[in-house]
């Protein structure tokens, strides 16, 4: 099995605890974790990830920035949003997937799984 590397953007300390607990369980590689925006935008430029979760909402700040830097540089991106799934994204990030808070572990760690490749 190939371990992966998983930037995560989450600035709620709670969901970031299970977001924590499933990436070592699949026995994968937290890249962060960031809670701020300057954190998050600072790791995607030069982070070594394979895939990035991150919340819209960082604190009262959008990470759609964050995403398209992170995209460029080819890492696949999943959005976490408490406020619904339509997302008015820019094109070079359309088809991102978009998961709901709360949202189930096992529904992530499959999508995480999926993105990337199923290891």
């Amino acid at each position: 099995m190939t371990t992966r590397r998983v930037l995560v953007a989450e600035d709620n300390a709670l969901v970031m605890m299970s977001l924590e607990a499933l990436i070592e369980d699949m026995e994968w590689t937290l890249v962060g974790p960031a809670e701020t925006l300057a954190d998050a935008e600072s790791l995607a430029g030069d982070c070594e990830a394979d895939i990035a979760l991150l919340d819209v909402n960082l604190n009262g700040e959008r990470s759609i920035g964050v995403a398209e830097t992170l995209a460029g540089r080819g890492i696949p991106v999943i959005f976490a949003t408490g406020y619904g799934d339509a997302l008015d994204l820019p094109p070079a990030l359309e088809g991102s997937p978009v998961v709901t808070k709360p949202f189930r572990l096992d529904e992530l760690e499959s999508l995480l799984r999926e993105r990337c490749g199923r290891s």
